[in-house]
């Protein structure tokens, strides 16, 4: 049976990845080593599955299905910069999302659905952010850049829709192609 590698995710508008790629070429010049994301990759990750089996593809499918009833679209605010696991030591460099508790709802109830439907989830505490880069060393201390663009409004995310991409690593970096999509508004789901 072949398996896919999956990641449940929250696209983002046009208007916030071209908010964010300025940002990110504003950065190239004052921190060296990152590996930026590319902005057609740029998401908010709700749950990252990995290798999928076809037959579990379904059960994701329904299983979101199911949490959309619970759940209006509403809208987070993209803003400050942080990074995993510390602005001293950056690995990941992130935008922070606020308010955080309607996505960490979201995360918890698709989370439950999941593991009702068998399906086992990243057992991690939920850290909603986007991440717009990864250090390639870390060398670099990014504590001033975080206090200077630490409260910097960045863009808006609305959080309308639920996608279920197939995420295939190419020597370019990934690629992420949508399988289905969940709409929040009970008007706009697609399967493919």
């Amino acid at each position: 049976m072949s398996s896919v590698r999956t990641f449940l995710g929250v696209p983002l508008t046009e208007e916030l990845r071209e908010a964010i790629h300025s940002l990110q070429s504003g950065l190239k010049s004052r921190i060296r080593d990152i590996r930026w994301s590319r902005p057609e990759n740029l998401h908010l990750t709700l749950h990252f599955f990995g290798e999928t089996e076809q037959e579990n593809l379904e059960k994701i499918r329904v299983s979101v299905l199911s949490v959309k009833r619970c759940h209006r679209p509403f809208q987070v605010d993209v803003i400050g910069l942080g990074a995993f696991p510390s602005l001293r030591r950056p690995k990941v460099i992130w935008l922070g999302l606020n308010p955080q508790n309607q996505l960490g709802q979201l995360h918890r109830d698709c989370r439950r659905a999941l593991h009702a439907a068998g399906l086992v989830t990243d057992s991690r505490s939920y850290s909603p952010h986007l991440t717009i880069g990864r250090a390639k060393n870390r060398t670099n201390e990014l504590t001033v850049l975080g206090s200077e663009l630490g409260h910097q409004l960045v863009g808006h995310l609305p959080v309308d829709r639920l996608i279920l991409y197939e995420s295939r690593l190419k020597p370019g970096g990934a690629e992420h192609i949508p399988l289905f999509t969940i709409g929040l508004d009970n008007e706009t789901d697609d399967f493919l």
